[in-house]
């Protein structure tokens, strides 16, 4: 298993409300049910120690692996998600990171 953190600020006009809607009933309700998906959590950032957290927005992903994450996303059940998601989050803000647990 690896974990996979997405993180992203929304574009310019999108309230959080919004995305939160958004997010509950599409990214939330799809994304979970995706082969090689283990789990799923968004969540909406409040604050940050130092200054203004530079996201509004992180997603915590279980999968498989990041090589099976990232064919789920080219997928036909992630393709609403993915091609949706652009009218919300500013994609110059993306950031996808992977790893595993150190034990």
């Amino acid at each position: 298993m690896q974990r996979v953190f997405v993180m992203c600020r929304l574009k310019p006009g999108v309230s959080m409300e919004a995305y939160r809607k958004w997010s509950l009933e599409v990214d939330q309700a799809t994304t979970p049910h995706q082969k090689g998906v283990i789990s799923f959590e968004v969540y909406e950032i409040k604050g940050a120690e130092k200054g203004e957290s530079p996201y509004q927005v992180v997603e915590d992903i279980w999968v498989d692996s990041w090589e099976a994450w990232q064919e789920t996303l080219k997928g036909p059940g992630m393709k609403r998600v993915v091609e949706e998601w652009e009218t919300y989050g500013d994609g110059s803000t993306l950031v996808a990171i992977y790893g595993d647990k150190i034990e």
